[in-house]
């Protein structure tokens, strides 16, 4: 693997994320009427195909770039000792390596975790777990995104953090949060943007200072694709790539929506993204409006379309899946994350 130069990672205000741009022949609006068009007739045109590169090797990522920019970043603020109640955001979009690069960086400056409950407890009577840090250092939470349940009951936990910790009661803090739950929080307790961060998007340039070996065409279409998600990029970076394809139609093989998909469907996937992933038990908690047998039916057809995936007892959208999901419930008009 070639050497990963460091300015590839950059840290940035969220606000701040550049979404690489769609080369002129893959425009983001025929992209969609190709997924349209087979979420639909489940019918594929490959008319236009004059040829194919398949790439056997994956990009393998190593992280300690991302660290060590990660400490720059934050070095200023760490050492101000007349910012104790201060608070960082971290917001990390699904698969996009934020969150365990963030953790790691966390853990190797001595932050203690401040514990969330357990999320099948969330929604019971009597609310279980104390907000409170044992040490007088800073601390961190691991992903605030596990840390509610989009019902009634199920926000009283993180309402209450967020009153804590914005008040400085907490003291000196990094709150890491998947991008789909933080614009679903926000809705509660907005966050001054000036505190928040993430990774900048990989573009071509990035992908190719990674170690990423394919021609500029590939590169850019496939930071297009990921929308700049580096482990979106990693999952498509070895897959078939047709170098010429028609007008309506992507130059990698993406999974597809179900042929009979469904208001369901949407509520199903917009719920597991808005969670960081659910076991069954919490999705019929959030959907209850989806009875029990249809959502084992949705379930399965969407784990056989490749868009989600059962990992530890949680069903969650794949890195291969998400770009197709995410314009599926763009299209929809349901609320999506900012990236």
């Amino acid at each position: 693997m070639a050497e990963q130069h460091t300015n590839s990672w950059q840290w940035v205000a969220s606000d701040g994320y550049e979404i690489p741009p769609t080369p002129t022949i893959l425009a983001l609006q025929r992209w969609w009427r190709s997924i349209s068009a087979q979420w639909e007739s489940d019918q594929e045109d490959g008319s236009a195909e004059l040829g194919q590169v398949a790439n056997s090797q994956p990009l393998q990522v190593d992280g300690a770039d991302g660290i060590a920019a990660l400490d720059q970043y934050l070095a200023e603020w760490l050492s101000n000792e007349n910012d104790g109640g201060s608070l960082r955001w971290i917001i990390s979009p699904p698969y996009s390596h934020v969150k365990p690069i963030a953790q790691d960086w966390l853990t190797a400056n001595g932050f203690e975790e401040l514990k969330i409950p357990n999320r099948d407890k969330l929604a019971l009577n009597q609310l279980e777990g104390d907000i409170s840090i044992t040490g007088n250092g800073p601390w961190f939470v691991p992903e605030l995104g596990h840390a509610f349940l989009r019902q009634s009951k199920g926000l009283r936990w993180v309402r209450l953090f967020f009153a804590k910790a914005l008040s400085g009661e907490l003291g000196k803090g990094v709150v890491i949060c998947d991008s789909w739950a933080w614009q679903f929080l926000q809705q509660l307790w907005p966050v001054s943007g000036q505190q928040t961060l993430t990774l900048q998007a990989f573009d071509s340039e990035r992908l190719r200072q990674l170690g990423l070996d394919r021609d500029e065409h590939q590169l850019k279409h496939l930071a297009a694709l990921s929308r700049g998600n580096l482990g979106v990029a990693c999952a498509y970076s070895n897959s078939s790539y047709h170098k010429r394809v028609g007008d309506q139609q992507s130059p990698f093989e993406l999974p597809t929506m179900p042929v009979e998909t469904t208001d369901y469907t949407a509520f199903i996937l917009h719920a597991l993204l808005l969670h960081c992933g659910l076991t069954q038990h919490q999705l019929q908690n959030v959907l209850p409006i989806v009875p029990p047998t249809h959502l084992d039916i949705e379930l399965h057809q969407l784990r056989q379309c490749g868009l989600i995936e059962l990992l530890k007892s949680n069903w969650q959208v794949t890195a291969r899946g998400y770009p197709v999901v995410r314009q599926a419930l763009v299209s929809r008009g349901l609320l999506a994350d900012a990236f």
